[in-house]
């Protein structure tokens, strides 16, 4: 009897953690919260039963592989909302998901906010262009309230460097953000830690789905906006397994328009880089190619000097050019008549080419070799 009476008491004891409350006499004693679902104050719990910590909603991602799903079931169970595969690879209609839009169908029908991912098969930034064309070709005319998300973990890009699949996602990305949308990346914690540039995480522009099988929570260091914890979960509408995420941002409900996304500018510390300024370098050295005498005048030509702004030409009665025995003109031109000479005096004349810099002349190093010319 009394053996009787305990299987009885358990089975009681056992119905009553199921439907998560005992009552006993005229009390009612609540049972721990059954993993991953809300406790009494509205918080998700994990598999240990302890508090998510920023979880406020519960959803499930979808494919072709969870063949025909009734969304209505799906609406009024749990699931708060879903991530929609489109397709896989390059923007070719063969490779669309073939239930996209049938589970497109049936959230936009029973009022499920979704989003979308992609299965990448990229190797190339034009193959990564590809794909986001893909999805944008399979979103139009359709309004997500959830991000699109790039799922890199392909077998075929394991042989690529960590840069390499960093270029293939700001390859998609930023043809995505182009367009307004939200834009985020998939992968497990293996890939996010070994095979992504963490460049990737620390990016504010990108939403982090970060996966990773456990009871308790993902082991990624850095902020995520959503954690798959199982591929093997259960849900009212859906045959067989699939995969369930929590949401670790502000709720979303099917009025969000996630392609209403203004990119976030991160302050840089790095100093501007401006271009390092040019050094002008001292022009050729002159050469006065004739020096014609004239009445009590001199001309002179200078054979041109490519890139100068002028010449500086100096005139003396003495070979020396002692300075008080000598002039110095500047001009612009090649040619010049230098008047006012003292008739049948001999004159030596030498010239300097010169640059810019700035305010500043920059002369020839070497004065021309000198020419003498005797005036009428």
């Amino acid at each position: 009897m009394k053996n009787i009476v305990y299987k009885m008491l358990s089975a009681i004891v056992t119905l009553a953690v199921l439907i998560g409350c005992i009552t006993i006499g005229t009390g009612t004693v609540f049972a721990a919260t059954a993993p991953w679902t809300k406790n009494e104050n509205g918080q998700f719990v994990n598999g240990n039963g302890d508090i998510i910590k920023g979880a406020t909603m519960k959803g499930i991602d979808v494919s072709h592989y969870n063949g025909n799903i009734d969304w209505k079931t799906v609406a009024e169970s749990d699931i708060d909302y879903a991530i929609i595969r489109c397709g896989y690879g390059n923007d070719q209609a063969n490779q669309d998901d073939t239930y996209w839009q049938q589970n497109v169908k049936g959230c936009e029908d029973n009022n499920i906010p979704y989003g979308v991912y992609i299965y990448s098969y990229a190797t190339t930034k034009e193959m990564a262009l590809s794909e986001a064309k893909h999805v944008l070709r399979l979103v139009d005319g359709h309004k997500l309230s959830f991000p699109i998300y790039y799922d890199v973990e392909a077998d075929v890009q394991k042989k690529l460097t960590k840069s390499q699949i960093t270029e293939l996602i700001d390859t998609f990305s930023k043809e995505i953000m182009k367009q307004g949308y939200e834009c985020g990346v998939y992968s497990n914690l293996d890939w996010w830690t070994n095979r992504i540039e963490s460049k990737v995480a620390t990016n504010p522009n990108y939403f982090k789905w970060v996966a990773q099988y456990n009871n308790v929570g993902t082991n990624f260091g850095y902020n995520y906006e959503m954690w798959q914890y199982t591929e093997s979960g259960t849900v009212a509408g859906v045959n067989g397994k699939c995969d369930i995420n929590f949401w670790l941002a502000p709720v979303r409900d099917s009025t969000y328009n996630a392609r209403n996304y203004k990119p976030i500018i991160e302050p840089t510390t790095e100093k501007p880089t401006t271009k390092p300024a040019v050094k002008v370098t001292a022009p050729k050295t002159s050469t006065i190619s004739k020096l014609a005498k004239g009445k009590k005048s001199a001309k002179i030509s200078i054979k041109k000097v490519k890139g100068i702004k002028g010449y500086q030409i100096q005139y003396s009665t003495v070979k020396s050019f002692k300075k008080k025995n000598t002039k110095t003109k500047t001009t612009t031109k090649n040619v010049l008549t230098i008047k006012k000479l003292k008739s049948k005096k001999v004159y030596y004349f030498r010239v300097k080419a010169y640059k810019m810099d700035g305010k500043k002349k920059v002369y020839s190093k070497k004065w021309s070799k000198v020419k003498k010319v005797r005036v009428k």
